[in-house]
């Protein structure tokens, strides 16, 4: 009867065997090889139990006392341990079929990181330990006469020692796999329950069966048939999931790597803190955006980090709140979200920090070119208007062409304040920095396309005739990273502004200098001061572009100058006005802009 269960032991080994052939012919990806591995496993397990019966009844044959107890005894000690085989590699892949259920069950539910293997490999040498042990416990009941005296009685407590944790640690991965599993179902609710119930019962059976239930038989017969109903549930369950319940076409690991893939990739600063504000974890953006490394904040208060006008309690109840950075000028939105247990208990939040910097410029931006252009439209409308009126009066020849002379004026005006609400598209859109290219250069493409402006020398007067205004360049021999789609078009509105606002001096000139401090390491920072000898701004001009937008009822005169503003912020500089005596306009750009030749 012994020898009936073993070979049906050795039956169902080999048809885990061929499950585990059909489903790496069949299947690939995420699971497949790890549940190949561990299915192979299984099989070999229970054939060498199998084959460990059938060798059992020739011992006991040989201890009745019958034919074969001659055979038995006359075998030599190096084939009697080789017949042990069977046992060692079923003691064997105890330890390591719990280790490959568990790589399958995380590479199945979850992303096995790193760190999730480390632990698993760490845990192995204890199961070799017990392998060790088992297999030495052999070898010494072999040639237990060959040993010096004394030795078994030292060496068989270790090794009952390297048993007893390796029982434990192999346990420990068992239920730590059926936890995850239970985890997983409870977590993703397309996950099928019978196919997640089946997974749990592929392994844990069959193990709890040998190493517990196993304990309870009295006779050998009772040992070998006690596993064979778990293992048949096992195969069982196997095929089923591989076949019937689409073990390979739903995975959880694709919902949980996507989850973290699109947390990590997100554009946006992601946060998870404790419920006490401790920092968990955050994502690549948020290194960004806070210029600290992970490492260095993992652990600490979420106060850290932020400023000390923030409102964590608000935000952490649900609320969404804005914040700016400490020592800049970055706007941040934020907006939190609990992360809670099965009974809705708060383990701590996910924190999503956006930057609204930019989008809040682009809507000052967009707020003041709207109403900068329904201001001046309106207004060169009345006037065009006004104007077109009084050709109903019968008005004389002259004053007919005077009228038509402004209508075309004001729409003139009209078409080029488009333009300039399309170049300032162009200047928002370019990028900061292109390659090098002379100053001088740039600073003279500028001044050639400002009508009635010449460049002269220091000194020297215009060759173009009375109606042009000398502009003198003073620059050293430099050259700038700074793209000329941004400050090419910066510096011919300001020479123009000058041009226009400053000719009406008796002696009328403009001035385009460069100046810079430097150090060791380079260029600090650099300005470009545009000056004329006129009236230049006014007042109201100047008022408008130090608090930086257009107010209600606060209007500039054109979208030159917030040209100006505005592609001198997108080159990271600042502009000032000193309107005491004529007008110096001063740009200044940062020292990274600037190198010399």
């Amino acid at each position: 009867m012994l020898a009936t269960v073993g070979g049906v032991n050795v039956t169902l080994g080999i048809v885990l065997l061929l499950i585990a052939t059909h489903t790496s012919r069949q299947y690939s990806g995420v699971g497949t090889r790890s549940f190949v591995a561990c299915i192979v496993g299984l099989g070999v397990w229970t054939a060498a139990g199998g084959v460990n019966d059938i060798i059992s009844v020739y011992e006991l044959g040989a201890s009745n006392g019958d034919g074969m107890s001659s055979a038995v005894e006359s075998t030599p000690s190096i084939i009697a341990f080789g017949l042990q085989g069977p046992r060692i590699a079923e003691w064997v892949l105890q330890t390591v079929v719990p280790v490959l259920y568990a790589l399958f069950i995380l590479a199945y539910t979850t992303q096995t990181d790193r760190r999730e293997r480390l632990l698993l490999f760490v845990l192995v040498p204890f199961g070799l330990l017990y392998t060790g042990g088992t297999m030495s416990s052999t070898l010494v009941s072999l040639i237990l006469d060959n040993l010096p005296a004394g030795f078994s009685e030292m060496l068989l407590p270790l090794l009952q020692f390297a048993i007893s944790i390796s029982f434990f640690v192999t346990g420990s991965i068992v239920l730590l796999s059926l936890g995850q599993l239970w985890r997983t179902l409870h977590r993703y609710q397309h996950v099928s329950t019978r196919l997640t119930l089946g997974l749990a019962v592929i392994v844990p059976p069959v193990w709890f069966a040998e190493r517990f239930f196993i304990a309870l038989a009295e006779t050998p017969l009772a040992r070998a048939a006690i596993p064979v109903p778990f293992v048949i549930l096992s195969t069982c369950t196997a095929w089923l999931a591989v076949t019937r319940f689409g073990l390979f076409e739903e995975i959880p690991a694709a919902l949980a790597v996507a989850r973290q893939d699109i947390v990590a990739e997100m554009p946006d600063a992601a946060i998870t803190v404790t419920d006490g504000h401790s920092i968990l974890d955050w994502n690549a953006a948020a290194t960004d955006l806070f210029e600290r490394e992970f490492n260095t904040v993992v652990g600490q208060n979420l106060a850290t980090i932020l400023p000390d006008t923030f409102d964590i309690k608000r935000l952490l109840a649900g609320g969404q709140t804005t914040c700016r950075l400490p020592g800049s000028d970055r706007v941040l939105e934020a907006s939190s979200s609990r992360i809670t247990d099965s009974d809705d208990r708060t383990l701590g939040h996910t924190l999503i920090f956006r930057d609204i910097t930019d989008s809040r410029q682009n809507a000052r931006r967009a707020e003041v070119l709207s109403r900068v252009l329904r201001h001046n439209i309106r207004n060169r409308a009345d006037v065009a208007t006004a104007h077109l009126r009084q050709l109903t009066d019968s008005p004389t020849p002259d004053t007919a062409d005077k009228i038509a002379t402004t209508v075309e004026e004001e729409l003139s005006a009209l078409r080029d304040l488009g333009g300039t609400a399309r170049e300032i598209e162009s200047v928002l859109q370019a990028d900061k920095r292109t390659g090098n290219r002379s100053v001088e250069e740039l600073i003279r493409h500028a001044i050639e396309e400002v009508q009635h402006a010449e460049v002269v020398n220091d000194g020297h007067e215009c060759a173009g005739g009375v109606s042009s205004v000398p502009v003198v360049i003073d620059t050293p021999p430099a050259e700038t990273r700074a793209n000329g789609e941004i400050l090419i078009p910066v510096i011919r509105e300001l020479v123009s502004n000058a041009v226009e606002h400053g000719g009406s001096a008796p002696e009328p000139h403009v001035s385009v200098r460069v100046k810079e401090t430097s150090d060791t390491e380079g260029v600090d920072q650099w300005w470009i001061d545009v000056a004329d000898s006129g009236a230049g701004i006014s007042n109201h001009e100047v008022e408008v572009f130090e608090d930086a937008e257009e107010q209600p009822l606060q209007h500039g005169k054109g979208l030159g100058l917030w040209l100006v503003w505005w592609g001198v912020d997108r080159l990271g500089g600042e502009v000032s006005f000193d309107i005491d005596r004529g007008t110096t306009v001063t740009v200044e750009l940062p020292g990274s802009l600037l190198s010399y030749e």
